[in-house]
């Protein structure tokens, strides 16, 4: 029987397994529902009560990153990984001088450019299974050490999806390139997280209980991520 990756890996050699893990199965790459979007086999009802659901989840991962930064201790040797967490917080929250728009804004354009209200978007009840994945998110965030919690991150697998899902928004579904900031944004945006969450990972994982609990993160990520979207698509979901 081959020993665990947590245990046969370490350091450069447990990132690159851990990515190729998360790239191989993440619900981005295996969930039907990705696949029905991007082919535009999925009903627009559907994409609708998938696009309110995963607002309030966007709108939870600055709080997320300020949790994550609060777990980087102050030792010099953290320095550059508090400001790798903070250039994150600060893009998914938006700038707070305003210059630039945070991606839960960027996400109610999308849902415009849908034909989908924003006030419609933001009115829209939490279902059970939307409340499950945010509350498990923020704990892990906030309990975990900042190089477990980032290892259970979705990238690089988003940064793969939004190629997908880009061109797909505009030819099924009739997005206008105005409405597709979100998308356009993490096709380039997350491929400096993946590097970020990278370097998390390889910097400690030279311990194989820590390498354990970042595989544990990484498959709890696709659990939420698996629960988020079935709820959403769920017949009898939101609206």
């Amino acid at each position: 029987m081959p020993e665990a990756p947590w245990v046969r890996y370490e350091g450069e050699a447990f990132r690159r397994e851990l990515t190729r893990f998360k790239m191989e199965n993440h619900p981005f790459r295996t969930h039907r529902f990705f696949r029905d979007l991007e082919s535009g086999a999925a009903p627009r009802e559907t994409v609708f009560r998938w696009a309110t659901q995963f607002y309030p989840w966007l709108a939870c991962v600055p709080i997320a990153m300020a949790e994550r930064f609060a777990r980087t201790s102050w030792q010099a040797a953290n320095d550059r990984f508090r400001i790798m967490i903070l250039d994150q917080l600060v893009e998914e929250a938006g700038d707070p001088k305003g210059k630039e728009p945070g991606h839960p804004e960027l996400w109610l354009r999308f849902c415009e450019g849908l034909g989908l209200p924003r006030d419609k978007v933001l009115g829209a009840p939490l279902l059970p299974s939307t409340l499950v994945a945010i509350d498990d998110f923020l704990y892990i965030n906030r309990e975990m050490p900042f190089y477990i919690s980032a290892a259970g991150s979705s990238e690089p697998p988003n940064v793969e999806l939004c190629r997908r899902l880009l061109p797909a928004f505009r030819e099924h579904y009739g997005v206008d390139e105005s409405h597709l900031a979100y998308y356009s944004l993490h096709v380039t945006a997350d491929e400096e997280h993946t590097r970020f969450v990278g370097e998390m990972v390889e910097a400690f994982a030279n311990d194989p209980t820590v390498r354990h609990q970042m595989w544990d993160a990484m498959l709890r990520g696709f659990a939420l991520h698996g629960l988020l979207v079935d709820g959403a698509i769920a017949p009898g979901g939101a609206a």
